[in-house]
């Protein structure tokens, strides 16, 4: 699918006059990509996959993004590069983000001791499956080091081995078979 380019204009940072109706600064593409170290595809990327709202735009066509949206691309490449999550857990990720800010203002608004007690309830159940997520692709993560830590320590014999004067591989070895 082909995209229409972002036009050029004179200038980066917030739109003059560009505000919400919260009254919240509008930040156009090449703002948001210096901000992020983002592509431009990568964002139109992410709305597309419905990651992010679909942007609000000038008269001239231009993309403008909110402070809290900037928040959330930075999010996104921060769970795609440091946890290495797919598009798809981002996607359930950014959900829970957004079920648990809704849960902290209904929170803030509730009185009643026992609605209070739910809500809290369903934050800890929320944070507790983030956590679980986490500790499964470290548990993969570490399983993963450990083959690399193995590979390195056949390795470091072999080149003592190798040091050594030995040839380094056991007459077994399927290399050593086809040589001899």
């Amino acid at each position: 699918m082909k995209h229409a380019r972002e036009p050029h204009g004179s200038g980066a940072g917030t739109v003059e006059g560009a505000t919400g109706a919260d009254g919240a600064a509008r930040y156009r593409m090449e703002d948001v990509v210096r901000r992020t170290g983002l592509t431009p595809r990568a964002v139109r990327y992410y709305e597309e996959m419905g990651l992010l709202a679909p942007c609000g735009r000038t008269a001239g066509g231009f993309r403008l993004f909110t402070e809290a949206e900037i928040t959330q691309l930075m999010r996104i490449k921060e769970l795609q590069t440091l946890l290495g999550f797919s598009l798809a857990e981002i996607k359930e990720t950014l959900h829970v983000d957004a079920v648990r800010a809704e849960l902290r203002q209904a929170y803030a608004k509730a009185t009643d001791p026992a609605t209070r007690r739910r809500l809290v309830e369903q934050g800890t159940e929320l944070v507790q499956s983030q956590i679980r997520i986490i500790d499964e692709r470290m548990a993969r993560l570490a399983k993963l080091r450990e083959e690399y830590g193995e590979r390195l320590a056949r390795l470091e014999t072999l080149r003592k081995q190798l040091a050594a004067g030995e040839d380094g591989a056991p007459a077994d070895h399927p290399h050593v078979r086809n040589e001899r």
